[in-house]
Formats: structure tokens, C-alpha cells, sequence
């Protein structure tokens, strides 16, 4: 079965760069945004106040507020493009709905909170 997934994956990664280096681009810009933001909320109001739990854990006792998203951003980065090479024909969908999702939470960290209390963060114990 290993030999099956990496031999899907030997085949899908030809030509994987040049047909969605944009996409690639995109993304991860937009979880560059995520995680600069996101070191930006935890300077201020603390790494306790994260919602994803390993990136809480990274980020308060492992490697701190600034080190811990973007050891995270990169993580999510890498294992977006594995993702999206193995499963090639969903690839754009993909870098897409990561990519949005990402660009919003950069903006929800920085302004968003401000504005608005997605129904979401209501049915979280604080």
C-alpha cells in the first residue's frame, strides 16, 4: 500500500510547479498573513488566547509567541502543498479554500475581532 502512495505521489508531482505556482503563491502568502497576524494578537493579548490547541501548546511553552506561528504557518504550508500533490485534480480547490480562509483569519486576528464574534467562537467554554 506504501509503495501505491508514493508512486501516486512521484507521478502527480511532475509538472505540479508550473501548473499551480500562482495558486502556490497565493497560499502561501496568505498563511504568511495568518501567521504574522497571528504573532501580532498573541504579543498582545497572549499566546493562552489561540484557538487551535497545538499551535497554543507550541506557542506557549515550546517555542513562543513569535517562533510558534510561524513554525505552525510553516507546517500548514508544507503539509498544503503534500496535500494538494497527492490529490493533484483537487489541488486548486485546495490552495483556494485554505487560501480564503487564511486572508480572513489574518484579517479577523488584526480587525475582524473588533467588528464582529463569528457564531462559531459562541459555542467555545472561555
Amino acid at each position: 500500500m506504501f509503495s501505491r502512495i508514493t508512486t501516486k505521489f512521484r507521478e502527480n508531482r511532475r509538472g505540479f510547479w508550473e501548473d499551480y505556482r500562482w495558486f502556490i503563491v497565493v497560499f502561501a502568502l496568505a498563511l504568511l498573513c495568518d501567521g504574522a497576524s497571528t504573532v501580532y494578537f498573541m504579543l498582545e493579548s497572549g499566546p493562552e488566547t489561540e484557538l487551535h490547541p497545538a499551535i497554543q501548546f507550541i506557542s506557549s511553552y515550546v517555542l513562543g509567541p513569535i517562533a510558534g506561528p510561524l513554525f505552525a504557518t510553516l507546517a500548514k504550508l508544507t503539509a498544503g502543498i503534500v496535500v494538494a500533490g497527492y490529490c493533484r485534480k483537487f489541488a486548486v480547490y485546495i490552495f483556494s479554500a485554505v487560501s480564503v480562509i487564511s486572508f480572513w483569519a489574518a484579517w479577523y486576528n488584526v480587525w475582524g475581532f473588533k467588528i464582529y464574534t463569528p457564531s462559531f467562537l459562541k459555542w467555545i467554554p472561555w
